[in-house]
């Protein structure tokens, strides 16, 4: 599918470099490294900087999604307009710091969604809609987002399960039927405990929606609908140490509106009983 989105072309890129061929690896990198440049530069000298063949870009983009290296550069140009923002001064202090994580937050914002497939998103929310029984799991650092993700949807009348122990999540897993949906949370898509989780959740029949970071990934190929949102410039190695779950916190803020709006008055009702139940417990 031909990137459309502003940003598509090199979230499409930097998610999809880990799938790729060692040679094809060096290939996404200087396209990744040069960006800027590439749009003047023509295959054969992309293909010396990596070190590999002309063939090997051209195939290189093919199992990125392009139909060759001609509209990668094209798609490129266009999403130049884009990204032509000036460049603050080094951040300074701790003030100075955390101001500029919030500006580099906010100039990516925009891109996160880059590769947020409209048709998995529907997939997603209507079978959360329809489900008899969610169970949310994320392990590692997308373990909070499970509990998070868990107690939002409850609190809007879609009943939703987070175990906190990896071996229950298995077995509640292994429990679900085919009218129900595990919501698995991964950032790499590479956890091993949420993979065998979501396997045995397919095994079992269930819906397998996955929140990830990476669109080709082991967790995906288990997946019935991948909803995947990323930091525009964050590689495999930085997902991996610096982990970052903002892109997938702000996701399930959109889902939870999402599910909101497709259960309509049930979710109404559902949040004024939570709104009582909030008011109770809240001092003076």
């Amino acid at each position: 599918m031909t990137p459309t989105k502003p940003g598509e072309v090199m979230a499409t890129i930097r998610t999809l470099l880990p799938s790729l061929l060692p040679t094809e690896r060096a290939v996404a990198t200087v396209l990744l490294e040069r960006s800027g440049d590439i749009v003047e530069l023509s295959s054969q000298q992309v293909a010396d900087a990596a070190g590999a063949s002309r063939a090997t870009v051209v195939r290189t983009c093919q199992s990125l999604g392009f139909t060759g290296y001609q509209q990668l550069r094209v798609l490129l140009a266009r999403d130049a307009a884009y990204q032509s923002q000036p460049q603050a001064a080094p951040a300074s202090g701790a003030a100075g710091i955390v101001g500029e994580t919030f500006r580099h937050v906010g100039a990516g914002i925009a891109n996160m969604t880059a590769l947020l497939d409209d048709a998995s998103l529907e997939k997603a929310v209507e079978a959360l809609a329809t489900a008899g029984r969610v169970i949310a799991c994320g392990n590692g650092l997308s373990a909070p987002l499970a509990l998070d993700v868990a107690a939002r949807f409850t609190s809007i009348g879609r009943p939703t399960e987070a175990p906190l122990d990896v071996i229950g999540q298995q077995i509640a897993a292994r429990l679900l039927s085919a009218s129900d949906v595990l919501l698995a949370i991964s950032g790499s898509g590479a956890n091993a405990s949420t993979l065998r989780i979501a396997q045995a959740a397919a095994d079992a029949g269930a819906t397998v929606v996955a929140i990830t970071a990476f669109a080709r990934s082991a967790l995906t190929q288990i997946a019935d609908a991948s909803l995947v949102v990323t930091m525009p410039d964050v590689t495999f190695r930085e997902e991996i140490t610096l982990a970052s779950r903002l892109p997938q916190a702000i996701l399930v803020e959109g889902l939870v509106a999402a599910l909101t709006h497709r259960l309509g008055d049930d979710a109404t009702k559902a949040k004024a009983l939570a709104l009582d139940a909030i008011s109770d417990n809240l001092a003076e």
